[in-house]
Order: C-alpha cells, then structure tokens, then sequence
C-alpha cells in the first residue's frame, strides 16, 4: 500500500472516531452540581470511606462519618451527574484522588430521568466497571438502593412516575452488582413503610434528621459488619 493511501485511511479513521465523539448527546438538567468533600485529610492513620451519591447523601453524610470516625475517615462525592454523563467519570476520578479507599459505598437513581431503562443499565454497567478498574486493589464496592419517591397528592404515598423509574433502576442495579459480587444495601425497604414519617415534608424527597439518621445507622452498621469485625 502505498504511503499517500496509508495517510488518506488514517485520516478518514481519525475524522470518524472525532464525528462520533462530537455527535454524543449528553442531556443535562437545567443546574448540574457536584460537592466534594474529604475528611481529616491530613490524617494518614485510619483507612478512608468514600460515598458516592446525590443530595441524599449529603444528608446523612454528617451522621455516618460521626458513627465510623473511630474506625475510618470519610470523603464525600455528591452530584446531579446521570450514569451516561462523562462528567460523573471524571469527577469520580478526582474525587478518588490518591487515596486508597478501604470502602467505596456508591448509588446513582435519583437523576437522569431521561434515561430508558436500557440507557440506565448500560450507563450503571459502564461506571461499576469504572470503579473496579480505578479503585485500589483491597477496596470494596458497596451499593446502596435507590430511596423510594414520595408523591405531592394527598392520600398517595408514592408518586406513580417516578417511583416506578425507581423500582425498575433498583431492579436492574440489583441484577448488575450479583453479576459483579457488589454487596446491596436496600435503603428502599428501609424507608418505605415509613416514609411520610421520615419526609421532610409531603412530596419531598429529602429527609428530615430523624430519616437522615436511620439511612446513617443502616449504612455504617453494613460498612462495619462487612469490612471492620
């Protein structure tokens, strides 16, 4: 083959990977955030945890690392990023830093819902592959479900949308953290039969203290058992 035909191929391949990667749509919400948070930092004696979530988990993140602070320190990556975004990949990647992790406990469901189910699995397929390869050696992944949704109508628990969206995500995560011997925390059933309880107020996804501090105890009592007997 002739040295021009070799440069025109390597071009035009050049020029497809490039189109491809221009043509990916990536939706967002109208506000993208993300809080990074690492704790003790200068603290070199204690293995650290690192949670990975959304707005949830700033709210109980407070009252977990208060009830592991004898055992580890803990790191805090909170986002809107959806499964399919690029954005959640590198972020994750500083959010790591070079820490060696002891436990990366992780949930991604309450964003992206533009998402099919199919986009969900294939997105959440691709981040737990990302995290066993960038994770440290001894590092365990452990999943959390995600939490129900409350709907705004008086007299209904659950908002009929999205809280199916819900199931079908904790469904479809449960079938992909089997496959790869991730433990499952099911925060679901956790706050389910007393939801309205635990909501900050009717319709409202967030929790009050009471909420925040049972999805704490779950969560670090799990981390515990599983990695500190």
């Amino acid at each position: 083959m002739k040295m021009k035909s070799k440069i025109h191929i390597i071009i035009s391949l050049m020029a497809f990977v490039l189109l491809g990667c221009i043509s990916q749509k990536i939706t967002r919400e109208d506000i993208e955030w993300s809080d990074f948070r690492w704790g003790h930092e200068s603290d070199t004696t204690k293995p650290r945890v690192l949670f990975i979530g959304n707005s949830i988990s700033i709210g109980y993140y407070s009252a977990v690392s208060t009830k592991l602070s004898w055992k580890a320190n803990c790191d805090r990556y909170a986002t809107s990023r959806s499964v399919e975004d690029p954005a959640l990949f590198r972020e994750t990647q500083m959010a790591m830093a070079n820490y060696h992790h002891a436990v990366i406990h992780f949930n991604n469901g309450l964003h992206g819902w533009h998402l099919t189910n199919e986009q969900y699995e294939k997105g959440l397929r691709k981040y737990v592959k990302f995290l066993k390869a960038k994770k440290s050696q001894k590092c365990v992944l452990i999943y959390s479900f995600t939490i129900p949704y409350p709907s705004v109508e008086p007299g209904q628990k659950l908002d009929p949308v999205k809280n199916q969206v819900v199931i079908d995500r904790n469904r479809i995560a449960r079938k992909i953290m089997d496959k790869n011997g991730i433990t499952v925390i099911d925060l679901y059933g956790l706050m389910e039969p007393e939801l309205e309880k635990y909501s900050g107020s009717k319709g409202n996804v967030h929790y009050n203290k009471e909420g925040h501090d049972r999805l704490a105890e779950r969560i670090s009592n799990e981390i515990l058992k599983r990695i500190w007997k």
